[in-house]
């Protein structure tokens, strides 16, 4: 297993320092890197990012002001000249707070502290998820301040409008404020895939596939090239065609 990982830094030397590492260590994998917080989360809303290396002095928005953006962050390595931030960035729950310039052995003693700890978290929602996902089959959505209740066997398909998205059902539409990885992870895995960076698609309400299109009824959901192998190996393994 890969974990994705981000660096944010408004120094290139820095960034291509970490960089550097990342590319040293097999588990991880690097989606992008910024020189500011505002260009990460954009990314943050479309990828579902494992890890952050993320520097504390950088215009326009700080890592800590960054951190406080975010409504559930991934584990967070902080990396920074400056030491005083240290017990600010440990309030927030980092998993790591490195002082430049950085050595090797001690990026790689945070990294694997950070794996341990994704590891520990994805199993205690993975083993939440499943007890739910027994006693449930529905969800509820908040959208135009009301609790909607949303049968999941309903949902043909989930499409990323930013910070938001949307639920398209055989009854209606509705858009709530959510990124589509977070929604992802409450949904089924065994009946969900997301076949694209912005669309997760019900696979047992498919009617065909064409190329790179899925149709479901009248509606149309693209398949990106990355993930056609793997949406492809996914309907196999459940046999539902």
């Amino acid at each position: 297993m890969k974990y994705k990982c981000l660096i944010i830094d408004d120094e290139q030397p820095a960034r291509n320092l970490i960089k550097s590492y990342v590319k040293n260590i097999d588990k991880l994998e690097l989606i992008a890197e910024c020189e500011n917080a505002i260009d990460a989360a954009n990314i943050i809303t479309e990828q579902n990012i494992d890890l952050i290396f993320l520097d504390i002095q950088m215009p326009g928005l700080t890592g800590i002001e960054f951190i406080k953006t975010m409504k559930n962050p991934p584990a967070i390595i902080l990396i920074t000249a400056y030491e005083n931030y240290a017990v600010e960035g440990f309030n927030l729950d980092v998993t790591d707070y490195l002082l430049k310039p950085v050595e090797f052995p001690r990026f790689l003693k945070a990294v694997t502290k950070a794996i341990d700890s994704i590891n520990s978290s994805k199993n205690i929602n993975s083993a939440d998820q499943s007890e739910n996902n027994k006693e449930n089959d529905f969800i509820f959505v908040k959208t135009n301040k009301e609790l909607i209740k949303v049968a999941v066997k309903e949902i043909l398909y989930v499409e990323s409008l930013r910070e938001y998205v949307q639920i398209v059902t055989n009854k209606q539409k509705l858009i709530t404020y959510q990124s589509i990885y977070k929604f992802y992870e409450v949904l089924p895995q065994n009946i969900f895939f997301r076949c694209h960076r912005s669309f997760i698609v019900n696979v047992s309400v498919i009617d065909k596939v064409i190329g790179n299109l899925i149709f479901i009824g009248k509606h149309r959901v693209p398949i990106s090239r990355g993930q056609r192998e793997s949406f492809l190996e996914f309907i196999n393994s459940n046999k539902l065609f």
